[in-house]
């Protein structure tokens, strides 16, 4: 095994890493859009629901979790290389959030993604309780946590919806 010679350096500390791993965690791009980066930043987050909503439940599960683990690192890991606490330009939180809103639906549809999509921007914006509570992680997991418990929230509340009828 290769150590490095200076404490507390690693692969991830060159540039060009930290470069690569900032663009990730910027959504490739999307969290660099002047105008909303937030709203933007969670569109990705429906292709990758309808993307994976083909798929059985322990796949879709498994992708989500995977998905969500590696965002809370690069979350983790662009706020230390900015030096910005939950910077804005981090927007793979909002696609997991995102995510989590239409996670295991059996409908996505277009009424249920723009009701999906509408709620979930609303919540994370608002950031009321419980979802607020989150916000006193730090680190990666705190920029990913309210966005996970507001996608959490809106799945729920888009699955009363659809059962109850008021969703067409």
């Amino acid at each position: 095994m290769t150590t490095s010679g200076r404490i507390g350096t690693s692969w991830t500390n060159k540039p060009g890493v930290n470069r690569v791993l900032t663009f990730l965690a910027a959504g490739c791009g999307f969290g660099h859009v002047p105008l909303a980066p937030g709203t933007v930043g969670s569109l990705p987050g429906i292709l990758l629901a309808v993307l994976f909503g083909s798929f059985s439940a322990p796949i879709q599960v498994g992708a989500f979790v995977l998905f969500t683990l590696v965002a809370i690192g690069l979350a983790d890991r662009a706020e230390r290389a900015s030096r910005i606490e939950d910077p804005r330009f981090v927007v793979i939180d909002e696609i997991a959030g995102m995510w989590a809103s239409l996670l295991l639906l059996w409908r996505l549809d277009w009424p249920v993604l723009v009701i999906a999509f509408a709620l979930f921007r609303a919540f994370d914006v608002w950031k009321f309780f419980p979802l607020n509570v989150f916000e006193g992680f730090r680190g990666g997991v705190g920029i990913v946590a309210d966005d996970l418990a507001a996608g959490m929230l809106v799945n729920l509340l888009v699955r009363v919806l659809l059962v109850t009828g008021w969703l067409p």
